[in-house]
């Protein structure tokens, strides 16, 4: 069994409680720092933590009952509990991160010391949840409606899209823009065993478009453009908060008005901007998915491609701002959740390429050379075999692909909704209809109406829908 996530908006229907999320979290963050506070102690004392959930359960109960506070005794104690077990399992990873370090080991992953929560901290309520009454703490009353204990009734965006598969577990919060989402986790069955010969399609990531052998898979321009408006007014945002009153949390004053207003807009911009990045990496993903079963990507080390140009006082960096600009342009990309999302939606998986020379290589006969490309154009000066820059490189990581993946495999292909055909450019219609993807000189509707804005692109160019 594969665990899947769902994230939902979401509504507070009529009668639930608003206050007792901040409340819930309130006394989940209490509980959470008194036990941090106590490991601490313990594992300074005698090096080591003993984080058993029978032992958390006796010390919550009398927390609660007893040596805690009265309000104490008005939280979901299932809640909490599970914030504890949470702590406890996290502080034993780092304690045997500790061990393996004076051991002399490189543990992998490396585990931090959790840190105390704070006061103003987001509201992130974990939840069990079932289609019944029992052993939950919130259960489905129909596919859009949940029902929390002692808060309330919920009703998500869309239907659970696997009513057949029992949810697992949950967790309730809120952005920073004040809109409240949840995250439903679920087990369902593995992907049935690949039957046949794999096809694979090779996949080049690249700053405002992904290109296969084939296509170029590029956003239309009305939906950069809405993304671009969120980003620079999320910046205005953030100049208006820098000549504000902010809030102190460690004196628990309260930021300004002025500063709250500008805060919420400048969140809002900025869960708007990347909520526009995720849905169109969804419908990528989706129509590489949709045409092979094992896909083949550049194995980018994002994090070392974007980091700081500054250098030192002792050696600054050059071409600061060039950098700066790059960075941001990788980043608002968001390769490493492309990869993501390709790597569970494929049946077959993901297969990783060494990223060296793919766009100086000829995928007709190989031959490498810095001068084969001349910006979005590739002409191999051996063989003189022309193309797209951007799709001979990912001709080339698909014959890396192939090659890792050994055995006979065919070629994986895109299947836009609308066929192609060489009609030229004049006469090139695209019908922009929500659901579904267009492609340039498919002949559907007229040459004229419903043509989205997306500038002149060449054949073989895949528009993805605008209406997101």
């Amino acid at each position: 069994m594969a665990l899947r996530s769902y994230t939902f908006g979401l509504r507070l229907l009529k009668g639930f409680d608003h206050t007792m999320p901040a409340r819930q979290a309130g006394m989940d963050r209490y509980a959470h720092n008194k036990l941090l506070e106590r490991f601490r102690g313990e594992y300074r004392r005698t090096g080591r933590v003993c984080a058993s959930r029978g032992r958390i359960n006796g010390w919550y109960m009398d927390l609660r009952h007893n040596t805690g506070p009265g309000w104490l005794r008005q939280s979901v104690s299932s809640i909490t509990r599970q914030v504890l077990y949470d702590l406890g399992r996290h502080y034993s990873q780092y304690v045997d991160t500790e061990y393996a370090k004076a051991a002399g080991g490189a543990p992998c992953p490396e585990y931090g010391e959790p840190r105390f929560k704070r006061y103003g901290d987001r509201i992130s309520i974990p939840l069990r949840i079932t289609h019944d009454n029992t052993n939950g703490d919130a259960r489905f009353l129909d596919d859009r409606t949940i029902h929390v204990a002692k808060m309330g009734r919920i009703r998500l965006s869309r239907p659970f899209p696997v009513p057949n598969y029992r949810p697992k577990t949950a967790r309730l919060f809120q952005t920073a823009d004040g809109k409240w989402r949840i995250v439903i986790s679920c087990e369902i069955p593995d992907p049935e065993p690949l039957v046949g010969t794999p096809a694979i399609l090779g996949v080049d990531r690249n700053i405002g478009n992904i290109s296969t052998p084939d296509y170029t898979i590029v956003p239309p321009h009305k939906m950069v453009k809405r993304m671009r408006n969120a980003e620079r007014a999320a910046r205005r945002s953030q100049h208006t908060m820098s000549r504000r009153q902010r809030p102190d949390h460690r004196s628990r004053k309260p930021g300004s008005r002025r500063w709250n207003r500008a805060a919420r807009r400048a969140a809002k911009n900025r869960r708007k901007a990347a909520d526009i990045r995720h849905t169109m990496n969804h419908k990528k993903s989706r129509v590489i998915a949709d045409g092979a079963t094992h896909a083949a990507v550049e194995d980018l080390q994002t994090q070392n491609m974007t980091k700081s140009a500054k250098g030192t006082r002792e050696g600054p960096g050059t071409n600061v701002a060039q950098k700066s600009g790059l960075n941001r342009s990788i980043l608002n990309e968001g390769w490493d959740g492309f990869k993501r999302m390709l790597a569970y939606k494929m049946i077959g998986g993901l297969i990783l390429v060494m990223a060296a020379y793919t766009s100086q290589t000829c995928s007709a006969c190989g031959f490498v050379n810095a001068l084969n490309r001349d910006g979005g154009e590739f002409l191999c000066l051996l063989c003189q075999y022309g193309a797209h820059a951007d799709r001979n490189a990912a001709q080339n990581i698909e014959n890396g692909g192939a090659a890792k993946l050994g055995g006979p495999v065919r070629r994986g292909r895109i299947k836009p909704r609308h066929m192609i055909c060489d009609c030229p450019a004049t006469h090139a219609g695209n019908a922009h209809v929500k659901g579904r993807l267009d492609a340039e000189g498919s002949c559907v509707g007229s040459p004229m109406k419903r043509q989205a804005s997306t500038g002149a692109q060449s054949s073989g160019t895949i528009v993805l829908y605008h209406d997101v």
